[in-house]
């Protein structure tokens, strides 16, 4: 979370979380024309360290969801 802060410094400049997620590199590229949407692959441009960083924290989330019994699950997991 710190290293996200200091790398975004304003979060408020951004409109929403697809322009945040362009800006980590994590959407995927748009090659566009004529009202044909095409995407390719992720751009994988941004911030590589954050992108690495969200990787791990939602890896390590999914892990500890499946480690919880299902009857004492919370909603969340």
């Amino acid at each position: 979370a710190d290293a996200m802060i200091a790398s975004l410094g304003k979060a408020q400049e951004f409109r929403n979380g697809r322009q945040l997620a362009a800006w980590l590199g994590m959407v995927p590229t748009q090659h566009s024309s004529g009202g044909h949407t095409r995407l390719g692959a992720i751009s994988c441009r941004g911030d590589g360290y954050l992108r690495t960083l969200l990787i791990q924290g939602a890896r390590s989330s999914l892990q500890r969801a499946k480690a919880v019994a299902t009857e004492k699950a919370t909603p969340e997991q």
